[in-house]
């Protein structure tokens, strides 16, 4: 993996060069397979998913001080937060050095960066959750705002008053009851917090009515569904379920009905997984070229043939470019001017072909071999194809979009 790149200077290197020998030391990317392999009822409690999480392996990557890099220093993490480069490469490294370890150490940073950049959440709030974060080695972040029959209206939004989100938060003194359920999302089955986008104006549009808070998941009435996916990760996608859940006003991170303003200035901290996405598709990208280099048909490698060579060159140049793409973003995120959505969207819609391309030339490359679970590109195509909802599908990133160039 090369890391000389305009983008990243001799502090992002040498980070990148501290996940490379965790992982190299420390992660088992077979292991981790196999735990996301482990079959999970969709009635697992949450106790049932904590046992089977990995946490050995994360509180070293704590001891080594990459769990808590997008954590203020002040708390005693690493301080980068708002360093999109410095957590986009690291993610990127993890990905390819750690496999799924991408995903499990980016979560929680991306929440962080959420809360840590967002201009309303209090001191009292960001004190209580970064403590319990840096305090306890099993702390989880998450985020939560589709819902069953909403799944992408808060992203986009539809603005008819009233019609979207059902998960709702009535006011009551200095408190909010919630009640309704949130759907895909991964990670609430496992965190302490979930950051959570809720309709808090029954009849109003979306973009007007809807408020942001900080939910502690040890709050009363809150239970969990597990998604059973195709491919399961390690943490799994679950729906959440608020019965009269009474919420302390304190917590929310919003002005009353802006909270999709929050929503949306988060999208940047969404690069985070597709640097570890790439740096992950680079790794099986290697294991299929080196296939062919042994595989003899025909008297020679394979990749001596026209045909395969020609493929394998292909998605190489795809990987590239998609790299080059997420470190410009993120770099665009790093500067002073307010953030560009168009990037993230064109992003997402890219990276999406890009994988489908780099699974249907694996399939082409192995032929026979290419579901057999022996190989990790098999287990590879199940996860990204269970996580291809997530940031909504490429052609709808592609419809938002066209809203902002209408704009």
């Amino acid at each position: 993996m090369d890391w000389n790149l305009p983008y990243l200077n001799d502090e992002h290197k040498g980070l990148v060069m501290l996940m490379k020998e965790f992982c190299e030391r420390e992660v088992d990317i077979k292991a981790l397979n196999e735990i996301g392999d482990q079959p999970m009822s969709i009635h697992s409690t949450r106790e049932d998913v904590m046992a089977r999480m990995p946490w050995d392996l994360i509180s070293k990557a704590h001891d080594a001080g990459l769990r808590q890099l997008a954590t203020p220093e002040e708390y005693g993490g690493g301080g980068y937060a708002r360093d999109h480069l410095a957590l986009g490469a690291c993610a990127e490294a993890a990905g390819y050095y750690g496999g799924e370890f991408a995903r499990l150490i980016a979560i929680p940073w991306k929440h962080t960066c959420t809360l840590v950049t967002s201009p309303y959440a209090s001191k009292e709030v960001k004190d209580e959750m970064f403590s319990h974060f840096m305090e306890n080695r099993k702390a989880y972040f998450a985020s939560s705002a589709s819902e069953a029959n909403h799944g992408s209206d808060y992203t986009f939004p539809y603005d008819e008053p009233g019609k979207t989100g059902m998960l709702f938060a009535r006011r009551d003194g200095d408190d909010w009851i919630l009640n309704g359920d949130k759907q895909w999302c991964e990670g609430a089955c496992i965190s302490a917090y979930v950051l959570l986008t809720i309709r808090t104006d029954p009849t109003g549009p979306i973009s007007k009515s809807a408020t942001q808070f900080a939910f502690p998941t040890s709050t009363p009435g809150w239970t969990i569904r597990i998604n059973d996916m195709m491919g399961n990760e390690i943490v799994p996608n679950s729906q959440q379920h608020f019965e009269n859940c009474r919420l302390p006003d304190r917590y929310r991170i919003s002005p009353v009905g802006e909270g999709l303003t929050i929503h949306r200035g988060a999208m940047a901290f969404l690069a985070l997984y597709h640097h570890g996405w790439i740096g992950w598709a680079r790794r099986v990208w290697e294991e299929i070229k080196e296939y062919a280099k042994t595989r003899i048909q025909g008297g020679r490698p394979i990749i001596e043939h026209n045909n395969v060579g020609m493929m394998i060159g292909e998605a190489d140049a795809l990987l590239r470019s998609a790299r080059l793409f997420n470190y410009q973003y993120s770099w665009e995120c790093c500067q002073p001017e307010q953030i560009n959505p168009l990037p993230f969207y064109y992003g997402t819609w890219y990276f999406k072909k890009v994988l489908t391309r780099l699974m249907e030339i694996g399939l082409d490359v192995y032929g026979g071999m290419g579901p057999q679970k022996e190989l990790t590109f098999e287990h590879w195509i199940r996860v990204h194809l269970s996580l291809f909802h997530g940031g909504s599908t490429g052609t709808f990133a592609l419809v938002k979009a066209a809203r902002v160039l209408g704009q």
